[in-house]
């Protein structure tokens, strides 16, 4: 599970249609250092909003959630954020990482991957003025298989090649009488995209955030950003895969663990009456419930009691017609219990997660899948061997 250092939790007293508003401060784990983002968040969100804020990108979020700089004022996300909460929406307003980068593509899907465990909405990616080229760096290179819906407003210039690479849905909010903004160029570029609206507002003062950051239309962006996602959300919904949690449960007796994203096995193993004796280990990962592109199916076999009286997930076709050829008495429960993505030479593509998996080494062979690199560490101290491709041997790449 993601190692989160939580440095504020504030129960904001707004209640609306969502219920209540939370915002923390959340460093993300990333690169080898951490991305702080402010996540405001109400109950029963509809979307996700990942927001990267233009100018140099620096929110100056504090650990007490305050903010200070001219970017955090001025932002019109930023400074809205309410109105957005109100309207459904969580969310991720995304400062500097600690090594000092802003708008990193690697720190920017690790957020992703936060807001996504924490809600299985759509999600959508909004950045403006300079920060317009990391949002659609974004849009166009996460891989298909992970949905995601972008907003521009008051876009900077961007790389041709990069917006050529868009295929999804994509909004553009400009103010008529901001000169500097590119609309109509970004508009041009997005030759690929599912969907695209470009969105005028006009009007507002030029004084203080200017036209560019819509000073006096905060009513009216606001409007315009929410207007297009309402238009987009449910389909952009349908355009997800299905996702599952599978969740790892522990038998101290038979010293073994099992995995599962059954929802039927999860509350026969939690209610400890049928079955006794296994609890949650607090770890856990999505995967696919159903196949999708460039998906890989993970079987899962049965390993009868004289070999160890446990389970094992195949990744993969070969992997799993291999097993069963090597291993007769291994009974095949279900040749696509979920799916994953498979790595290349041992690298799970960007917007998917490491899937690690040791072995027992014992006669009651027993295996544990885990996304934590620190936790399959661990268990090699133990004796468990690892297993896996590539450096940092992982086994398969799940979804966040």
């Amino acid at each position: 599970m993601p190692r989160l250092a939580l440095t504020l939790l504030l129960l904001l007293a707004s209640i609306s249609a969502f219920g209540a508003t939370t915002t923390t401060v959340v460093d993300i784990p990333t690169r080898g250092g951490t991305v702080r983002i402010l996540y405001v968040h109400p109950d029963n969100p509809v979307a996700n909003l990942v927001v990267l804020s233009g100018g140099d990108g620096v929110l100056g979020i504090q650990d007490d959630g305050t903010m200070s700089t001219f970017v955090a004022s001025c932002g019109p996300v930023v400074r809205n954020r309410q109105a957005f909460v109100d309207h459904g929406f969580a969310l991720a307003l995304v400062d500097q990482a600690s090594d000092g980068w802003v708008g990193n593509y690697l720190d920017v899907v690790e957020v992703i991957r936060y807001v996504r465990a924490r809600d299985s909405v759509p999600t959508w990616a909004i950045g403006g003025s300079s920060s317009t080229g990391p949002i659609v760096y974004l849009a166009g290179h996460l891989p298909p298989e992970n949905p995601l819906g972008m907003v521009a407003f008051s876009p900077g210039p961007v790389n041709a090649a990069d917006a050529a690479l868009v295929t999804r849905r994509a909004g553009i909010i400009f103010n008529g009488f901001d000169i500097s903004q590119r609309a109509g160029t970004l508009y041009s570029q997005l030759t690929s995209a599912s969907v695209k609206e470009s969105i005028s507002v006009s009007g507002g003062s030029d004084q203080g955030c200017g036209y560019h950051l819509f000073n006096g239309l905060n009513a009216q962006f606001v409007a315009a950003v929410t207007g297009f996602i309402d238009r987009n959300n449910a389909a952009l919904a349908a355009e997800s895969p299905t996702t599952a949690l599978a969740v790892e449960f522990y038998n101290a007796t038979l010293d073994h663990y099992f995995l599962t994203h059954i929802a039927n096995e999860i509350a026969i193993l939690d209610a400890g009456v049928t079955i006794r004796g296994w609890v949650r280990t607090g770890q856990s990962f999505n995967v696919y419930a159903a196949a999708g592109a460039q998906t890989s199916p993970v079987c899962r076999y049965y390993i009868p009691p004289a070999k160890g009286d446990s389970h094992f997930y195949g990744r993969g076709t070969a992997e799993c017609t291999a097993t069963g050829a090597a291993n007769p008495s291994f009974i095949d429960e279900d040749a696509q219990f979920f799916h994953v993505v498979l790595p290349t030479l041992g690298v799970c593509p960007a917007g998917t997660r490491n899937v690690h998996r040791v072995f027992s080494n014992r006669l009651d062979a027993n295996h544990r899948y885990m996304v934590d690199s620190a936790t399959r560490d661990h268990m090699v101290t133990t004796g468990w061997l690892a297993e896996g491709d590539g450096p940092d041997l992982v086994v398969m790449c799940a979804p966040l």
